[in-house]
C-alpha cells in the first residue's frame, strides 16, 4: 500500500509561485522536498478549466 500526504496549503501556494517565476517541476520538487511525481499530480489536478484548451468533439 502506498503513503500519500497531501501538500499543504502553503505548499500549494508556494508551487503556483514558483511555477509562475518559469521553475521548472524538476525545480519545484527539489526546492519543496518533495516527489517530481507528487508536484506533477497536483498541476495535473488542480488546473483552472479556463485554462485548459478547449476540446472539439469529432
Amino acid at each position: 500500500m502506498y503513503h500519500y500526504t497531501h501538500l499543504t496549503p502553503f505548499e500549494r501556494e508556494k508551487t503556483l509561485f514558483f511555477l509562475a517565476e518559469g521553475k521548472s517541476i524538476t525545480e519545484i520538487a527539489h526546492l519543496l522536498k518533495r516527489s517530481k511525481s507528487t508536484i506533477s499530480r497536483k498541476l495535473r489536478r488542480n488546473v483552472d478549466p479556463a485554462d485548459q484548451p478547449i476540446r472539439t468533439a469529432r
